[in-house]
């Protein structure tokens, strides 16, 4: 009997050969190699092929994971590597060894299979971006080269090189994977140490160290697009959208692009008149918002990212406004389907009068925004918060025109509100004072609203369109002043690894440089951003495995304990982030808006640095650490926000950003198909994980609240409920405590009725 190799030529059938690669990938774990020959079952035939062979050998042993063996997800990684391998291997012309100790190719430096090879002969063919050839010498590419470490590969679990495999490592133009796991590790890490000059190659040692041994992660489009041709490495982007047709048209346009580069989006269009409202002086004109929504919505599908997803856009509306209660409605099965726009993400702003009117059962009038203009000092309602919002905001009530308004009971809205997120687990909620109250550069700016996941709150502007003109020659040029568009970067902690103060003050401070280089390597689409992210150089760290965490401690999530464990490392991380900065400041300089910042003054989270030092629990040095950002400023002027991290936990084999996990063992959907997935070490902790739906919220909650204290942005806070034990009353408890306790913002609301809820791809790290 023959078999077919990768090479299509013949070769007589050798067990022995299988016997190598089962063995290979059973070695040193805790399962039976016999177990997997003999349940593989494989159907041998004349002319199958070593492929199918070993297709087969990975589906059989990743449908043997279960929480009582969860080693056989390593068991099928290693088979799924070994298959990837010889495939790389095949494509680049270099044999694979069979045995163990050659499980991985020897790096060649001057030889034609060698990584400087590879990069050249891609990057010839654009595949990969030819700045890496610019800025690294072949003698620097081939010492990277020799620091490789190909055994970190055996880190990886079955869904984590599945999902890398599928969607992150470089393919070519036929679509066949041409890089490994650890050379795409280099390769980013080389992307982002280019701005550190002579210091490069110690940097790019020390970035792939953090990456390759899974102590932190970056944002998928960081990790999909450093060291490709566009370095489109920013995770969401805020537009705000101006009540102008010349600026919705633009922003949709805006929008577009930004989808076209893979980058998620949140929209404020708050300031949009609503339906009915004059346009030049003629009466009931507008058409309000949901034409506008509906927009939005065709772009985010049209705009496909390669036909490899759909664009993902959050749109928010503020409470207030009198199209609101037909917003809420556009993801809904019932009423009018020509007012629905399905592929977005509603989200709503909510100011504290709000909550205290629903407290008093008291009534909530929705306002046109047209009558709303130029009310105060040139500024709108929306362009105020706390007091002077509240003021001027009861005024309009009794002054606006009785047709540009609506009265409604404040207990009616919520309910309606509620009834929509119970069935669809959105809209996304917003606390729109306490973002603007606790934002530390409140004295350049103003937050309207939130990113596509919810965690970015930064200052937010409309970009002023002033003059169009034409050239004798035919050449038009517009000027325009560009307004604040919010910018991501994202990176994230691996708790499972980083937890202890040590290694916090270690990792942490990498990860700022490597944000910030994020920032200096990045391909803009549109150049608001660009003018944006380098005017404020915010970043956004943000954590993984934080159940995960806990339960290796041995701390209950419905305990004061996980309360007290959660202040302390929150103000590790906290501390050291700022510290980090501020130490790039005084290297690279400070961010162009310091002065006047909260951080300016000494106040770190809203609080002066003796209160911080006050409630500090980790006897941390606030007043000294405060004096040193006022001597030397800080390199970036945001730092924290906890941010999903869907698809970069699935690849490092960790519980997903601080959610609790879903449960013990379960079918994790996604584009690389149906894949089972057990959290880490789930044999050993078994009976210490407890599932989300399983968990009393409110405890989700006050962890939130607890962590909020050492955030300067905000958190991707999901809620878990089950429609059997749960009604309107402990729902809106839910949303009404998140307010009490000085949460920012609220993400999904996940349902076990919700079949299906779609995940963030742009902000997952």
């Amino acid at each position: 009997m023959y078999v077919i190799k990768r090479n299509l030529s013949r070769e007589q059938m050798d067990i022995s050969k299988i016997r190598i690669v089962i063995d290979f990938a059973c070695k040193g774990l805790n399962v039976d190699p016999l177990e997997l020959e003999t349940d593989a079952h494989i159907q041998f035939r004349e002319g199958i092929t070593t492929k199918e062979i070993q297709q087969l050998l990975i589906r059989t042993a990743a449908e043997k994971i279960s929480p009582e063996n969860p080693q056989w997800q390593y068991v099928a990684a290693r088979l799924l590597l070994y298959d990837m391998y010889k495939d790389v291997g095949h494509i680049r012309g270099y044999k694979v060894k069979d045995k163990i100790n050659g499980y991985y190719v020897k790096y060649k430096p001057y030889n034609p299979e060698s990584f400087y090879h590879l990069v050249k002969v891609y990057s010839e063919r654009d595949i990969y971006g030819d700045y890496l050839l610019k800025h690294y010498t072949k003698e620097e590419f081939d010492e990277l080269a020799n620091y490789i470490k190909p055994e970190r590969d055996l880190q990886f679990n079955y869904i984590g090189i599945k999902t890398l495999y599928d969607r992150y490592l470089i393919r070519d133009e036929e679509g066949k994977v041409i890089e490994l796991p650890q050379e795409m590790y280099m390769l980013i890490s080389m992307t982002l140490a280019i701005p550190e000059g002579e210091s490069k190659l110690r940097l790019a040692k020390l970035f792939y160290d953090l990456l390759s041994t899974h102590e932190v992660s970056l944002a998928t489009p960081t990790l999909m697009n450093a060291r490709r041709q566009y370095t489109q490495l920013s995770s969401c982007f805020v537009l705000t959208v101006d009540d102008d047709l010349y600026d919705i048209f633009d922003n949709v346009q805006k929008a577009g692009q930004i989808s076209k580069f893979a980058g998620g989006l949140g929209i404020y269009l708050g300031k949009i008149r609503a339906t009915g409202a004059p346009i030049r002086k003629f009466k009931g004109a507008s058409s309000g918002v949901l034409p506008v929504v509906k927009i939005l919505n065709d772009v985010m599908v049209y705009v496909d990212q390669l036909g490899m997803r759909k664009g993902s856009a959050a749109i928010t509306l503020d409470i207030w406004h009198k199209d609101l209660l037909d917003f809420l409605e556009v993801k809904t099965n019932i009423g009018d389907e020509r007012k629905k726009a399905h592929d977005i993400h509603p989200a709503v702003s909510i100011p504290d009068i709000f909550m205290k009117r629903l407290k008093e059962d008291g009534k909530w009038t929705l306002l046109d925004p047209y009558y709303c203009k130029n009310i105060k000092d040139g500024k709108n309602l929306e362009d105020l918060y706390g007091e002077e919002f509240e003021e001027l905001y009861v005024k309009l009530e009794r002054e606006v025109p009785s047709f540009a308004k609506r009265e409604v009971k404040a207990f009616e809205l919520w309910k309606r509100l509620l009834s929509v997120v119970f069935e669809t687990g959105e809209p996304y909620i917003f606390f729109r004072d306490r973002a603007n109250i606790l934002n530390p550069n409140k004295h350049c700016g103003m937050v309207y609203s939130s990113n596509l996941c919810h965690e970015i709150v930064q200052n937010m502007s409309v970009t002023k369109h002033l003059e169009v003109n034409v050239g004798d020659d035919g050449l038009i040029t517009q000027r325009k002043q560009s307004g604040d568009v919010v910018v991501c970067n994202l990176g994230s902690l691996n708790l499972g690894m980083v937890y202890k103060k040590e290694d916090i003050s270690r990792v942490v401070p990498l990860l700022v440089r490597m944000l910030d280089n994020v920032i200096s390597m990045n391909f803009y689409a549109i150049k608001e951003a660009e003018y944006t992210n380098r005017r404020y150089r915010a970043i956004g760290i943000g954590v993984s495995n934080y159940h995960y965490c806990l339960v290796k401690n041995n701390i209950q999530w419905e305990s004061e304990e996980h309360l007290e464990f959660a202040d302390r490392l929150f103000e590790s991380i906290a501390y050291y982030a700022i510290d980090a900065s501020c130490e790039l400041a005084k290297e690279r300089g400070k961010y162009e808006l310091f002065d006047g910042s909260d951080w300016s003054k000494g106040i770190f989270f809203g609080r002066t640095a003796e209160e911080n030092q006050r409630i500090s629990r980790n006897n941390l040095d606030w007043i000294g650490l405060a004096k040193k950002v006022k001597d030397y400023g800080m390199r970036n002027a945001y730092l924290l926000a906890l941010m999903p991290t869907g698809s970069t936990s699935l690849i490092i084999g960790a519980t997903p950003s601080t959610d609790p996990i879903f449960a013990k063992y379960y079918k994790e959907e996604n584009m690389s198909g149906i894949l089972p997935q057990v959290p880490p070490e789930v044999d050993k902790y078994f009976w210490h994980y407890k599932s989300a739906y399983s968990i009393d919220q409110e405890w989700i909650i006050k962890a939130a609240a607890v962590r909020q204290k050492w955030i300067d942005q905000a958190q991707s806070l999901n809620l878990f409920i089950d429609p059997e034990n749960i009604d309107g009353r402990k729902l809106s408890r839910l949303y009404e405590l998140s307010w009490e306790l000085g949460l920012k913002s609220v993400y999904y609301c996940r349902s076990k009725s919700l079949t299906e809820i779609e995940e963030c791809e742009s902000c997952s790290t």
